[in-house]
């Protein structure tokens, strides 16, 4: 289907689905909401799959303070966006289209939501996943740094009303920042001092992340972060990725996150793989002004990650891509065609955070175990 790809576990006892929807071209805002809900129905039909099944929906659109009213209008779009965690952000698409979805579905009978407030609990399994957008502060919160804080003092109060931690279940966090080359250094500073108290250091572990240049709809808020913990896991289903060959550990240049955590589930693993450049062993980077080397370094650097898992590129179920040059779109994506033709994918137009950095890739893969 033009717009739609779909990747696919099946043969387990949750087979699950991450698919990538795009609308048509060359209409107005409107009518690509109603192409791409349109998708929606015919690929969830196709796959037998429900609102029920979905469990996760990743919005990237271009214009979100002029688009937002859209989405509100569209009630096919809010009926699928009330039945799971939703992440939007601003990041204009580079496909020529105002928005690009990434979904998350898993096939089960069993599976039980519930929406509390800014978090989205899904229990399947055995297993509660929840999902936390913190978007909004107190006028009192006034830079990045604090704003930083303060949300993840919103998601620690979250875990600790169901004695779960930071450090035991939190998988994954995303940090948006409105102005990254401003703000990036007081973003680090503030996690750095959560994980200080939370004793999450290099010789425990860190969070698999990504720090980013995005929007949230609200002009004060500086940052917008995204929490992603799971209820139920324990510390052997959980492996933190190295590739130090490739590339070094990252508190070597004073940022706390893991390149890479796997996560063993009933029968697969999930394999969680952070924002990933063009550096080498010592973090330096490497192919300065050059996009296509660098792509084919952070991609190096991937596969390395991935082996530490024992996985491979060809697992890897969704990537988003960031680049900080629209300029890149065309040579970039004809790299990720030729490689990655059949992977769900978005790319998107946000600065990294470092200057040199031209490309950033974030992706999930899954393995059955």
């Amino acid at each position: 289907m033009e717009g739609c790809k779909v990747f696919s576990i099946g043969n387990i006892q949750t087979p699950e689905y991450h698919i990538a929807l795009r609308p048509d071209y060359h209409v107005d805002f409107a009518e690509q909401l109603n192409t791409i809900t349109q998708k929606y129905k015919e690929i969830t039909k196709e796959l037998d799959l429900t609102n029920y099944n979905l469990i996760f929906i990743k919005v990237l659109i271009s214009d979100y303070v002029n688009l937002n009213k859209y989405l509100i209008d569209n009630k096919i779009i809010q009926t699928i966006f009330e039945s799971c965690a939703v992440s939007i952000i601003e990041q204009p698409p580079l496909d020529g289209t105002k928005i690009n979805m990434l979904l998350h579905f898993i096939k089960s009978d069993h599976i039980k939501k519930e929406r509390i407030s800014d978090a989205f609990f899904t229990t399947v399994n055995g297993l509660t996943h929840i999902y936390q957008s913190v978007t909004e502060f107190d006028s009192s919160v006034m830079n990045a740094g604090e704003q930083t804080r303060n949300a993840f003092a919103k998601h620690q109060d979250l875990l600790s009303g169901y004695n779960l931690t930071l450090k035991d279940n939190c998988v994954r966090t995303w940090l948006y920042s409105r102005d990254v080359d401003r703000d990036y250094a007081d973003i680090v500073k503030a996690r750095n001092v959560v994980f200080e108290e939370e004793n999450l250091t290099r010789d425990t572990h860190y969070i698999a992340s990504t720090g980013i240049e995005g929007k949230g709809l609200l002009s004060h808020s500086s940052v917008n972060i995204d929490f992603y913990s799971v209820d139920g896991i324990s510390k052997e289903q959980i492996q933190y990725l190295q590739a130090l060959d490739y590339l070094n550990n990252t508190s070597e240049y004073g940022v706390t996150f893991e390149r890479g955590t796997s996560i063993k589930y009933a029968g697969k693993k999930h394999i969680f793989i952070s924002g990933t450049a063009s550096i080498d062993k010592y973090g330096n980077c490497i192919h300065h002004s050059n996009v296509l080397k660098q792509t084919e370094r952070l991609f190096t650097n991937i596969e390395m990650l991935l082996k530490d898992a024992r996985s491979e590129l060809g697992d890897i179920a969704q990537m988003i891509v960031y680049l900080r040059n629209i300029a890149d779109y065309e040579c970039v994506n004809k790299y990720l065609e030729d490689h990655f033709g059949n992977i769900p994918k978005v790319i998107v137009l946000a600065r990294v955070c470092r200057p040199e950095w031209l490309i950033e890739v974030e992706c999930v893969a899954v393995r059955i175990d």
